[in-house]
């Protein structure tokens, strides 16, 4: 599960820098929904590893904002000495055109990371605040104002996070709210929301169906598989299963195969196996390792990308190469490369310096048997 994490993060960065490589930014999002719902549901149902709600949700929340934190401020810092690359994120001069209402809410979500999933269901139209069903199409396009703009879903796991305690225990209600979540998506669809950015998959209440369906694979799948198979057989089938879904990721995007076909059996296959990779996770120190590199990796992918893409910007004429039958720019190709490089080197070093004495701090708030 760990490197199956990290390489969910690095597609995300590769779509915001090259294009749409392994399985993609979008799936990659809705599976990491889909794993935070599992994790959770362990740590809740299973672990019961807080004395209670309140240590639950500050060590959620100490597990995202700190790293965060550091990013937007760092983020904030660079826009500040080099107007030119707040220029091209287009930062300051959303806060120019927007009205007071629109600067408010940015300002609240920047510091707090509540409500930017939000933004991307907001618009200004005629210098007012509004909902918008395209965020895109706004006088002003607010979501270029967040300090780290793919910050959007971690608005949306916080809210799973608030729903978490008081759902995933209770059986009934966890199946009720995934047979209405689902039924929304369905509803979205039929008319005509539903296939559009933003309601594919930053929608909270559509998006919920996954976060429990992540929950049930841990509730119902997880217990099946230690139940039917032995404790050899099932690390046998854990590695297998966690070189699949590796191998899987990895040439997803090159698949001659529909885009929807496969992407519901993309989807169908890791939940059915996501269980195992967790069970391939448990056991080996090397792959939670590398899955820890996940989020910092997510979270200061875009600064590495706005510094990339200005500074190569002033190297000169952009040149094409020839890339597995496609012509893609130079500089694109390397901001896309160096992208995923320097965001893993940069998320070493958040855990080491960042993440690992929070860390400490976040152990106070677990309970006994976790620490």
């Amino acid at each position: 599960m760990g490197t199956l994490r990290t390489l969910f993060a690095i597609a995300v960065v590769l779509g915001h820098s090259l294009g749409i490589l392994l399985v993609g930014g979008r799936n990659a999002v809705q599976l990491f929904y889909m794993i935070s719902g599992f994790l959770i549901s362990y740590i809740l149902v299973e672990r019961k590893a807080y004395p209670d709600k309140r240590s639950f949700y500050i060590n959620r929340f100490l597990r995202l904002y700190p790293i965060y934190c550091v990013i937007a401020l760092l983020t904030l810092a660079i826009f500040a000495v080099a107007p030119g690359i707040a220029k091209e994120a287009n930062f300051f001069k959303v806060f120019q055109d927007a009205p007071i209402a629109a600067d408010v809410v940015l300002i609240c979500s920047n510091i707090t990371l509540f409500f930017q999933d939000w933004v991307m269901f907001a618009g200004v139209e005629k210098h007012q605040l509004v909902f918008s069903t395209n965020f895109l199409k706004s006088d002003v396009v607010l979501y270029q104002a967040l300090l780290v703009p793919q910050a959007w879903t971690l608005g949306v796991e916080l809210t799973f996070y608030l729903m978490a305690p008081f759902i995933l225990s209770k059986r009934r209600i966890l199946v009720s709210l995934l047979a209405l979540s689902l039924s929304l998506r369905v509803g979205l669809i039929y008319f005509g929301l539903g296939s559009r950015d933003p309601w594919t998959y930053r929608f909270f209440p559509t998006e919920l169906a996954l976060f429990l369906l992540g929950a049930l694979a841990h509730q119902v799948l997880l217990p099946f598989y230690r139940d039917k198979l032995a404790t050899v057989q099932i690390e046998k089938y854990a590695r297998i299963a966690t070189y699949l879904l590796i191998f899987i990721t990895l040439v997803f995007s090159f698949l001659p195969v529909n885009e929807t076909t496969k992407t519901l059996v993309l989807f169908a296959m890791f939940l059915a196996l996501m269980p195992l990779t967790f069970v391939f996770q448990s056991k080996r120190a090397w792959d939670k390792w590398i899955g820890d590199l996940s989020y910092p990796i997510y979270i200061c992918h875009m600064l590495v990308i706005y510094v990339l893409t200005f500074a190569l910007e002033k190297l000169g004429p952009i040149e094409k190469i020839r890339v597995m039958g496609k012509m893609v720019p130079v500089d694109k190709l390397v901001v896309g490369m160096l992208s995923v490089i320097i965001s893993i080197g940069f998320a070493m070093l958040l855990n080491r310096f960042v993440g690992s004495p929070i860390e400490i701090l976040r152990n106070r708030f677990r309970g006994a048997q976790e620490r």
